[in-house]
């Protein structure tokens, strides 16, 4: 018998390390099959990492990060990358939002299509994406949320895609996040030392544009035991971390603090779950005789 196995879909090389590192390792160390769905090359990312011609990586910078994707994937014990097979659209607003090429302006029919292939062939117990603003409101992430929320529904309806294999229900869908309060005790704690935050410099949680509200979280998960594995896998992404970035430069003592947990919203469930939840697979018994998908 296998354990219950997780699918990741993320919108660029680096944000399944980001968002969702730690769950990612830590479900690999508990035998599960992990896999984790791209959706785009993430050709428009900035080249800041050290030691990178900007000039000479750009032309090629899917290539690169796909590297940096697979070496990040080992790391964390997960497979190899899965491609949705689409093009970074970058920041909202920007013309390239309107490229046909673009993730944003694929057609949803399409994507689906693709996502529920993945789905099918893996059969994941758990998937996580992102929810409906994309965490901060970057249009790949919403596309990722849009194809994602639809796809699961699909992969489980038999005339849907036939030519995508087999049915599969996915029985718990989540979407990952950072409480309000954790964006704001980051930046409280960040300031304190004089550091830099990703998310500003807001500490009051009614007034931060991002995160999630405290009591939309369902999902709370510890994964301290795998933040060297979560940080090391961030730092493959080697071309978009440059000297000054925030994960290169969180001091040791506020690692546990900044990185050592993971947030989600519990989407749909089909099984019983306890309040609080500390574990995506909780309530997901292993079934007789299961046996874990080829890797295709």
């Amino acid at each position: 018998m296998t354990e219950p196995g997780l699918l990741a879909v993320h919108a660029h090389p680096d944000d399944e390390a980001i968002l969702t590192g730690g769950v990612i390792a830590r479900a690999a160390a508990q035998g599960r099959r992990v896999d984790v769905v791209t959706c785009t090359g993430g050709e428009r990312g900035e080249v800041v990492g050290a030691g990178f011609d900007p000039d000479a990586v750009r032309a090629r910078l899917a290539e690169v990060r796909a590297s940096e994707l697979a070496r990040a994937l080992d790391i964390l014990g997960a497979g190899p990358p899965r491609f949705l097979g689409y093009q970074d659209s970058g920041m909202m607003g920007e013309p390239s939002n309107d490229d046909p090429e673009a993730f944003w302006q694929a057609s949803l029919d399409e994507a689906v299509g693709r996502l529920v292939g993945h789905i099918r062939a893996v059969r994941p117990a758990v998937l996580v994406t992102y929810d409906a603003h994309g965490g901060y409101g970057h249009p790949d992430h919403i596309q990722a949320h849009r194809v994602s929320l639809v796809a699961v529904e699909a992969a489980a309806c038999p005339p849907l895609y036939e030519q995508a294999g087999a049915a599969w229900r996915v029985p718990k869908t989540y979407f990952a996040t950072i409480p309000k309060s954790a964006i704001a005790a980051a930046n409280w704690v960040l300031a304190d030392r004089g550091l830099p935050s990703p998310f500003g410099e807001i500490t009051d949680v009614d007034a931060l544009p991002l995160g999630t509200p405290d009591a939309d979280i369902t999902t709370t998960v510890d994964v301290r035991a795998w933040l060297d594995r979560k940080l090391a896998a961030l730092k493959a992404h080697a071309t978009q971390l440059g000297p000054d970035s925030f994960f290169l430069n969180v001091p040791d003592d506020l690692a546990e603090g900044v990185f050592g947990t993971e947030w989600f919203v519990r989407h749909r469930c089909g099984v019983a779950v306890p309040t609080p939840e500390h574990d995506l697979f909780a309530g997901l018994a292993e079934r007789a005789g299961a046996q874990t998908p080829p890797r295709a």
